[in-house]
């Protein structure tokens, strides 16, 4: 009975998770808005296929 009290004390502990600090949770915010600006940098860099066929005819035009 004693190792079942104390088996399920321990599963208790390990149950509980401390929530993150500030930090994490500025670091993890912070390598969210990093990733997600070079994302759309890439996005803004890369000309989509529309753009490239409007420029074209626009040089061909000229």
């Amino acid at each position: 009975m004693r190792n079942i009290v104390g088996l399920l004390a321990l599963f208790a502990v390990c149950a509980c998770k401390s929530e993150p600090t500030f930090d994490e949770r500025y670091e993890a915010a912070q390598e969210q808005i990093t990733d997600k600006a070079e994302e759309l940098d890439r996005d803004l860099d890369t000309p989509s296929a529309a753009e490239t066929e409007v420029a074209k005819e626009n040089k061909s035009k000229n």
